[in-house]
Parts: C-alpha cells; sequence; structure tokens
C-alpha cells in the first residue's frame, strides 16, 4: 500500500512539473505565420512583421502582430490573446459571444476550434474569429475579397491552433 501510495505521488509530482513546464510556451505568431507564407496570401511582397508579444499580470498574453503589403494597402492581422488564470471567468467566451464588435454579419464557421466566425465587413476588412478553450485567436485581412480571405485565414487558423 505505501509502495502504491509513494508511486502515485511521484507520479503526480512528475505531471505537474510537466505540465507547468510546457504551461509557459506561448505561441509567438510571426514563427509560426512566417512572411513567406503572408506573401504567398496576399500575392505580393510584405514588410517584416510588426507587433509584440506581450506577458500581463495573473497569466495574460498576448501575440499581436501585423504584415504589410510593400506597396498598395493589402495586410494580414493576427491576435492570439490568453486569458490567464487570473482573468474574470470565461472572459475568452464572452469577448467571443460579442463579436463582430461593429455589428456586421457574421457566418459561423465549423470544424475550426471550439467555436468560429467568420466576420466581412464594408470596409475590406475580413475578419475570422476562433475560440479554442482559454485562447481567442483573431485573423484579418485588408485588400482581399471576403471571399477570398476565408480559406487562407482558416489555413492560417488551422497552423496557429496545431501550435498551442
Amino acid at each position: 500500500m505505501k509502495r502504491k501510495l509513494l508511486n502515485l505521488i511521484i507520479g503526480t509530482a512528475v505531471a505537474v512539473s510537466t505540465c507547468s513546464a510546457f504551461a509557459g510556451d506561448k505561441i509567438d505568431v510571426p514563427k509560426v505565420v512566417t512572411k513567406s507564407d503572408v506573401e504567398k496570401i496576399l500575392g505580393e511582397p510584405v514588410k517584416d512583421a510588426r507587433g509584440h508579444n506581450q506577458n500581463g499580470k495573473g497569466g495574460y498574453y498576448e501575440s499581436e502582430w501585423s504584415y504589410r503589403a510593400i506597396n498598395g494597402d493589402k495586410g494580414l492581422y493576427f491576435d492570439v490573446l490568453y486569458a490567464g488564470r487570473d482573468a474574470p471567468p470565461h472572459l475568452t467566451q464572452t469577448m467571443f459571444s460579442v463579436l463582430p464588435a461593429d455589428r456586421s454579419k457574421s457566418t459561423r464557421i465549423d470544424g475550426l476550434g471550439d467555436k468560429a466566425i467568420f466576420c466581412p465587413n464594408e470596409t475590406g476588412m475580413a475578419m475570422l474569429h476562433v475560440l479554442k478553450g482559454d485562447v481567442l485567436i483573431t485573423i484579418g485581412s485588408h485588400g482581399l475579397s471576403a471571399d477570398a480571405a476565408l480559406d487562407p485565414e482558416r489555413s492560417m487558423a488551422t497552423k496557429i491552433l496545431a501550435n498551442l
């Protein structure tokens, strides 16, 4: 009995330390979605990624980056938000529930994260919002038609989800 208890304690300690080691790993968008990925999507050269990875209090983390075409107004924008352990309960789910913020029309996208919606608007911006657990992913494109934006945004979201 003591041996089983000791094995359980050691096993639990190993599992907790392993989970703690991986819990600190957060996504860095430019390492997952490269400049060449974006150039293929936009069909033209883009500037280096601009943005930041930001750690906040209570486990909050955000990786917010953009790639913009060298010429013209095309761009691809990324925001990956981890609510953090001290966030209000269900923060990212609540944020997702009020999207799109401009009240434009949205289309539900099945098979992507826990929930996903695609929101093109009249300004030429098309946004894909994906909720996976306590992580909210937003990908926006400008300068592509809504029809042309959905598949590449879905592909980039899948790539990001695979790295969470």
